[in-house]
């Protein structure tokens, strides 16, 4: 068999375990520790971006809650204050009637206008948010 030549065939082993071996040694001494940190450079990034989209969508959550939470103190102000304006003309309305019916159609309709739109407005707002 020509495969098996015994003057070939020791060279053509050490040069193949020549071949072969420097070429794993420099794969794995060369390009492997570049790959591998560059993984590892690609993973610590990825991480620190999701932890900076977490701590905006907590930030994101917060300030709607907020917003929230303030427009419902502004909803609760405006209507004690609107129900002391109800209040008061309705204590006062033999008053105002007594002295000027004009002026009392005018003021009723302006402070019936003012409820039914803090009433469109609430709803408005509060359906949206």
């Amino acid at each position: 068999m020509p495969q098996f030549d015994h003057f070939s065939f020791f060279n053509q082993v050490i040069f193949f375990l020549f071949f072969f071996f420097s070429f794993y040694f420099f794969i794995s001494y060369y390009f492997l520790p570049q790959i591998s940190t560059n993984i590892k450079f690609r993973k610590k990034i990825i991480n620190s971006k999701l932890n900076e989209k977490n701590l905006l969508n907590l930030e994101i959550n917060n300030k709607k809650i907020s917003y929230t939470n303030l427009f419902k103190n502004f909803n609760n102000y405006y209507e004690t204050i609107l129900n002391e304006n109800v209040k008061n003309y309705n204590i006062n309305k033999n008053e105002y009637l007594s002295q000027n019916l004009l002026i009392n159609l005018v003021y009723i309709d302006k402070i019936k206008n003012l409820y039914y739109q803090k009433f469109i407005l609430s709803k408005k707002y509060l359906y949206i948010i």
